[in-house]
């Protein structure tokens, strides 16, 4: 995507124009990004009683938690993640209080056994510390096994640790891959560091018209924080610029997973 600047001005002043400057994200930047993804695991809803009940073929929650527990014992990982998982809740069927320790220990032995659930939970216990010491080191090994299996929250949380340095190095080329890749199965809180990569020229070749189209899609997903970088990314094309980077939002909005 070389030679698509079209900027009224030299690059290098760019992001100095009229005093508006585009920083590069850090972790506490993205506060506002990460909680939905790292706070609260996007997948306890699987763990309800019909779900459980029909993957079990029993007929109670009561019957179906006897039966994770068993597999669980027997060394089945995805077992041993549901059951984990609703002991981490304190769910119907297990003792009625949660344990997060041996939730913990049952995430680790699915993880381990490549069970990509409990690889992301893992990374989400490990980033926040709760259930076990925080351990950013931690967080991004787990992040990035499930990432690698695919597992799109993953994808995005690894990518927001490869950009930032956060439990490593920086490596905002991976990042930027890995954002676009979540962006492509939904995770619209992917598109705002996206467009930032993209108009600073991390990660990415910079290319003002795919940061504005990735910035349009930001700010059509109510992401925060998102006007600043389109002020001065708009400040510096031309209408052409701005006509083109709008029709590729429309193109890529259409695109998206319902």
């Amino acid at each position: 995507m070389k030679g698509r600047r079209r900027a009224r001005m030299p690059v290098p002043d760019l992001f100095r124009r009229n005093g508006v400057r585009i920083p590069r994200l850090t972790e506490n930047s993205l506060k506002r990004v990460l909680p939905p993804l790292l706070a609260a695991c996007a997948f306890l809803s699987l763990c309800s009683a019909p779900s459980i009940a029909a993957d079990s073929k029993r007929q109670t929650y009561g019957e179906a938690m006897d039966w994770y527990r068993a597999q669980a014992e027997a060394g089945d990982a995805k077992a041993q993640f549901y059951y984990g998982l609703a002991l981490e809740r304190g769910a119907q069927g297990t003792k009625g209080e949660a344990d997060k320790a041996q939730a913990v220990e049952l995430y680790k032995k699915a993880a381990e056994g490549g069970f990509a659930l409990a690889q992301y939970r893992l990374g989400v216990l490990y980033q926040i510390g709760q259930g076990v010491d925080r351990s950013l080191p931690l967080a991004r090994k787990w992040f990035g096994a499930a990432a690698e299996a695919g597992l799109r929250e993953a994808e995005f949380n690894y990518a927001v640790m490869l950009e930032t340095g956060s439990g490593g190095k920086r490596d905002p080329k991976e990042a930027a891959r890995l954002y676009e890749i979540s962006a492509g199965k939904g995770v619209r809180q992917a598109f705002l560091p996206l467009g930032i990569l993209y108009a600073r020229g991390e990660g990415v070749d910079q290319d003002l018209v795919e940061a504005l189209k990735w910035l349009i899609l930001a700010e059509r997903a109510d992401a925060e924080g998102v006007a600043p970088a389109m002020r001065a990314v708009r400040g510096a094309l031309d209408d052409k610029g701005q006509a083109e980077a709008l029709k590729g939002a429309e193109a890529w909005r259409m695109t998206l997973p319902e």
